[in-house]
């Protein structure tokens, strides 16, 4: 194992890079947005498996700490060779496992009066084990649709969608879903809330008590509610049972839609931090809807920006930052900038199209 710079940060060294031809050779020097990561895993995707990428770089974090957490969330090995503030990094394309989720060519058309409406199209993603991504995008972009889809909650017109290996045909418990109101039950107790899904599984009342206790205390939920009705609480306490009923499930996947939107400012702020938190200790792989760029880039390791009529994704951003992250972190503001920018085209592009289209109908 290769200890780099930043200690926290372990991952397997690449060895014998005098002896290996790079596959593919970047010079990143002077990228500044995006962000040269970006550019290092662009190029990684259209690489095949073994080959290796050889990048010139001249900016610090991304040779000392983005890429080899890069590097460590999907197994590759690297190789980082420094000589007068220049570094060569070398990243080997290594798929070691199958990825936890996979969406391959989904397409969604649904059945209106007006006709035919095409929600998504034609979206792939691939999701490893332990990853936090995040989507953003318009109003109507697809962005809860795809989760739908991805909890088995409906079905795509078109393509197919993956969990650890198995294709998804229905809900399934390896597959949780946190809703934006939370979805409790108001006639349970916070206490039975948590337990609904075991004592639906027959798990035994002592072990369902043990384990609900311990997911209560992962959210942060004072044991003074815990017999409480969930009317009884506030906004944020209630997300707080909706995340811990779901994890309590321990399910591979979490999927989250918009979990914090009707929640004030501060609440909502707190519960970023716990949900970070929460995901560094149980390292559960999730996916997470929010119009909220910043939180998106708070959260997630990676961010995926969808473009809409149709829902297309329109870029990816890796966020590499170390956590637990701030929202005054230098990093956290300038990926929130050009993530908003891409936002920004995206909605100016859809404003020029729907004006145009009221001119051709209007001559």
């Amino acid at each position: 194992m290769s200890k780099l710079a930043d200690e926290s940060v372990q991952v397997e060294e690449l060895k014998n890079v005098d002896e290996l031809k790079p596959n593919k050779i970047i010079d990143v020097r002077g990228a500044i947005c995006p962000h040269p990561l970006n550019l290092i895993r662009d190029t990684i995707v259209s690489l095949k498996d073994k080959e290796i990428l050889q990048a010139i770089c001249d900016h610090e974090p991304t040779a000392k700490e983005n890429a080899p957490r890069f590097c460590l969330r999907r197994g590759y090995p690297l190789k980082v060779i420094e000589q007068n503030g220049i570094w060569q990094v070398f990243i080997q394309k290594i798929e070691k496992t199958e990825p936890r989720l996979r969406v391959l060519s989904v397409s969604k058309v649904f059945r209106t009066n007006q006709g035919k409406v095409t929600a998504l199209d034609n979206i792939n993603l691939t999701i490893q084990e332990g990853e936090f991504v995040c989507i953003v995008g318009p109003s109507g972009c697809g962005k809860s649709t795809l989760l739908n889809l991805i909890a088995g909650l409906d079905k795509p017109t078109q393509g197919e969608i993956w969990s650890n290996g198995n294709r998804v045909t229905g809900p399934g418990s390896d597959r949780v879903v946190v809703f934006q109101e939370g979805a409790l039950f108001p006639w349970l107790t916070v206490m039975q809330n948590v337990e609904f899904g075991l004592k639906l599984r027959d798990v035994a009342s002592n072990i369902r008590r043990t384990l609900a206790l311990d997911y209560l205390k992962l959210v942060g939920l004072d044991e003074k509610f815990h017999n409480s009705f969930i009317h009884q609480l506030s906004g944020g306490m209630k997300q707080r049972v909706a995340i811990a009923r779901a994890l309590v499930m321990e399910p591979a996947i979490l999927l989250m839609d918009e979990p914090f939107a009707a929640l004030d400012v501060y609440t909502r702020e707190t519960l970023q931090e716990e949900l970070q938190n929460i995901w560094t200790e149980s390292h559960k792989t999730i996916v997470f809807v929010t119009h909220n760029v910043q939180e998106a880039v708070l959260l997630g390791d990676r961010v995926i920006v969808f473009a809409s009529n149709p829902g297309q994704v329109k870029a990816e951003y890796e966020i590499d930052i170390a956590r637990p992250r701030k929202i005054d972190h230098p990093e956290v503001f300038l990926n929130t900038k050009w993530i908003t920018d891409d936002l920004k085209e995206e909605l100016e592009e859809q404003s020029y199209k729907a004006n145009a289209k009221k001119e051709v109908v209007y001559r």
